[in-house]
């Protein structure tokens, strides 16, 4: 018997004050629920922030010329009008 079939046999049994109290918890553990996942995405986010920041502040790319660096690496891709 799975468990959303069990949860649903005992508050069959529940009177109608009962089962609002019964759905009120429902709630709240969803709204729970959303609040942790909103925490566990802004740790994300911080995280990543985190790493940006030490990767501009040891400034990997001074050194490459970005048009350069992306000639490269479409010289076998020619386009067009590009080199005009």
């Amino acid at each position: 018997m799975q468990l959303d079939d069990m949860i649903q046999q005992h508050t069959v049994k529940l009177s109608p004050e009962l089962k609002a109290e019964v759905f009120d918890f429902i709630l709240f553990i969803e709204q729970k629920q959303k609040k942790t996942a909103f925490r566990k995405t802004a740790q994300r986010k911080q995280q990543l922030k985190n790493a940006l920041n030490q990767a501009v502040a040891l400034n990997m790319f001074a050194g490459i010329d970005g048009v350069q660096w992306q000639r490269e690496q479409r010289q076998d891709k020619p386009l067009f009008g590009r080199d005009d």
